[in-house]
């Protein structure tokens, strides 16, 4: 691959790399929206809990919460970490000029394949909460 330098002598990005960097940038914004949603179902499902349930309905709060807990502070957060430690390995080969190393492209399709595996496992999480509290809901106006 060949590196340009730019009028400043500063280095210039390649396109394959400014594009492997835009999509792992595009994945760490999206684990920010998917934490936000999360927090936005729990809020619910606190204002759900406060209500009388039946004991059926508290065991299906309560594993929504113990998913949205699982998905906060591990599943997330594990795809964060590793987004952010492969924008490091970036930056390093950026400071020593290395772009031939290949460990970064190889590891770079492998993680962003997670990364969409994890997605549709939280679009499969999101609709199941969706269903889960609009059906609480109803099951309060029934009862009201």
């Amino acid at each position: 691959m060949i590196s340009i330098t730019g009028v400043t002598n500063n280095y210039v990005l390649q396109p394959a790399l400014l594009e492997k960097h835009t999509k792992t940038l595009a994945w760490l914004s999206a684990t920010v929206l998917w934490k936000s949603e999360l927090a936005f179902f729990q809020k619910q499902l606190e204002g759900q809990a406060a209500l009388r349930l039946t004991t059926e309905d508290r065991r299906e709060v309560d594993h929504f919460q113990n998913l949205i807990l699982f998905y906060s502070v591990e599943v997330i957060e594990d795809m964060r970490r590793k987004l952010r430690h492969h924008e490091s390995k970036l930056a390093r080969m950026l400071e020593t000029k290395s772009e031939w190393e290949t460990q970064y492209y190889k590891e770079h399709s492998g993680l962003m394949g997670k990364a969409d595996e994890l997605s549709q496992r939280f679009e499969r999480l999101k609709a199941d909460l969706k269903l889960g509290i609009a059906r609480l809901v109803a099951e309060k106006r029934e009862r009201s």
